[in-house]
């Protein structure tokens, strides 16, 4: 198997390996009372994003050569202490012909109080993100966007606790330094995320159950220039707090 083959397999398990030592990190960080922070604790989620992939203005490959889809991604998603993992796949019809559309990630957030106090609190989350999107192409594999990227962000968060559920909902902008799966590109690429999240510690499943919502838009500026896109994509899930 020659490089360019295996870059994308390296790429993921850089993603995941940073995952899992931020994880860690984090747990100890902010490790709390289970009643005090539910949402401190774990849950994992599935849920169906409606997901669209567009080149950008400034892509010059033409319409017969460049990727696009509009189409439902199944999405998974685990959540502890303030670390944050998602896996989506789909696939659809690119001129006739079946092609794959993957997206994974982490994110690590930090959480500054600004005001409020408990039950309600309005925070200044401060995160670092990993990300990696590959999108299918027609033509030889180094035509494919096989894109991972880097960065830091920021947003606000408002979270309120009651004896029976709590809620919060937060909007992060992050930016990023971006390189290319299977060559020495680079680049850069914003994302603005959204999300809502709702648990139920009482719902006598688990330990409860999970409702969120979230949205997430994010466009690369590359080197080359056949590899400008955006992504965005939005959807409901539902899951288990344990």
């Amino acid at each position: 198997m020659n490089d360019r083959k295996r870059h994308p397999a390296r790429i993921l398990s850089i993603v995941a390996l940073c995952g899992c030592l931020w994880g860690q990190c984090v747990y100890g960080q902010y490790y709390e009372s289970r009643e005090d922070a539910r949402g401190e604790g774990r849950f994992l989620t599935a849920g169906a994003v409606w997901s669209e992939f567009r080149p950008l203005s400034s892509n010059s490959l033409p319409d017969s050569l460049a990727s696009t889809f509009d189409r439902m991604m199944p999405m998974i998603a685990f959540h502890q202490a303030g670390v944050d993992l998602y896996f989506g796949y789909t696939t659809f019809d690119d001129h006739g012909e079946s092609r794959e559309a993957i997206v994974f990630g982490t994110q690590v957030a930090t959480d500054i109080p600004l005001l409020g106090t408990r039950p309600s609190t309005l925070v200044l989350p401060l995160v670092i993100s990993v990300d990696y999107t590959k999108v299918e192409a027609a033509g030889p594999e180094r035509d494919s966007f096989n894109i991972a990227s880097l960065g830091i962000g920021v947003g606000l968060k408002f979270r309120t606790v009651g004896p029976s559920a709590e809620f919060w909902f937060q909007g992060l902008q992050a930016v990023h330094f971006s390189f290319e799966g299977i060559s020495a590109g680079t680049g850069s690429s914003l994302a603005t995320i959204g999300e809502a999240v709702l648990l139920l510690p009482k719902v006598p499943l688990g330990e409860g159950i999970v409702i969120s919502y979230r949205a997430r838009l994010q466009w690369w500026s590359m080197n080359d220039d056949h590899f400008n896109y955006r992504l965005f994509y939005h959807g409901p899930s539902i899951g288990v707090l344990f």
